[in-house]
């Protein structure tokens, strides 16, 4: 294949039942002010009318859209992304939801910010998010990211420990959308997505922070993420789901590391990183026991013995104690604020 027919940016948007919105994002593609892109859609046995939605822009795109449907239901975007990067042409990738949107010229800010450094991965640090029912007309601009934000496209420090710790500090978006990515960097790395229900992007995020040479920061705010109460970002997870996903997303930055010289070399920050993850979901999933439930400490402990860390004998007892200890934390935590409080009551 010649390289005038291979195309600059490869877009990929895994989907599934998105009729009502995949025709809005597949427009903002076409509206782009940089049209050297081709666009690999690959369907997760949609139910509804996504795949003739996307059919119609045939004739916008031409041979630049490719349809793939995978062979069984999914559930999550990790599997439908690599199966599309391993079709990928473009010298850099973008990953787009087919319920998001993107301005007319984001992908042009985004390519040359990646040719004029030339970036393993350009961040992009700002979204507009609106409301399903608001429309675009209502966004706003957001980050999920704490601080450390740049003014002009700025060159991340190669000091890997440094990142790891920003990384923990939330000063990097977790986002997968809201970057471009070289596809030889992710191809030399061996970068895919985890495949997990959830934390796929955070997963993926990391593996880039850890290993990108070049990697850039920019303002400019390019990606609308549309909030629709049925997204599966926002589906509610019970406390045994959470808890699994929660080992399994161990699992993948642990087998992560293990490959990489730096974490093999320096375990504080292997250990520092899986402790932030750790304590931050440990959190949430024991607030759903001890807050949502009539259950006594001993109880949960018990129930994540049985239902978790059995099927796995290597790993049971380190991730055990990982748990007792932090619901532990927070059951001891919220008994010492109700003392507290209490001590300030006459009786």
């Amino acid at each position: 294949m010649s390289k005038k027919n291979i195309p600059a940016v490869s877009v990929i948007i895994p989907l599934f039942n998105a009729e009502k919105y995949l025709g809005e994002c597949l427009e903002s593609l076409h509206a782009q002010t940089f049209q050297n892109f081709e666009v690999l859609i690959v369907d997760d046995c949609s139910t509804d009318n996504s795949l003739k939605v996307a059919e119609k822009f045939f004739s916008k795109f031409g041979d630049n859209l490719k349809l793939m449907k995978l062979s069984r239901n999914i559930g999550f975007p990790g599997i439908p992304r690599n199966f599309a990067l391993e079709a990928a042409r473009g010298k850099y990738v973008y990953f787009l939801d087919s319920d998001d949107l993107l301005s007319a010229t984001a992908l042009e800010e985004l390519y040359d910010v990646a040719e004029n450094f030339n970036a393993d991965v350009v961040h992009v640090e700002k979204c507009f998010a609106f409301f399903d029912a608001d429309g675009k007309s209502g966004a706003e601009v957001v980050s999920n990211q704490a601080g450390n934000f740049v003014t002009a496209p700025t060159l991340e420090t190669p000091d890997i420990g440094k990142r790891v710790n920003d990384f923990i500090g939330k000063k990097y978006l977790w986002w997968a959308c809201n970057k471009l990515f070289r596809r030889k960097f992710l191809s030399d790395n061996k970068i895919k997505f985890a495949a997990t229900k959830s934390f796929e992007d955070m997963i993926f995020a990391f593996m880039c922070v850890a290993t990108a040479k070049i990697y850039v920061r920019v303002p400019f705010v390019s990606y609308y993420y549309r909030i629709r109460k049925n997204s599966l970002s926002h589906e509610s997870r019970d406390a045994l789901e959470m808890s699994k996903t929660m080992l399994e997303v161990v699992s993948a930055l642990n087998n992560f590391m293990d490959g990489q010289k730096f974490f093999r070399e320096n375990f504080q920050y292997r250990y520092a990183l899986l402790d932030f993850f750790i304590q931050e979901r440990l959190e949430v999933i024991a607030k759903n026991f001890f807050v949502a439930s009539d259950l006594e400490p001993a109880e949960v402990f018990e129930f994540f013995r049985k239902n978790i860390f059995s099927a796995n004998d290597n790993a049971a007892l380190t991730a055990y104690l990982f748990v007792a200890a932090g619901l532990f934390k927070l059951y001891t935590n919220q008994q010492a604020e109700e003392i507290k409080s209490l001590k300030g009551v006459s009786l």
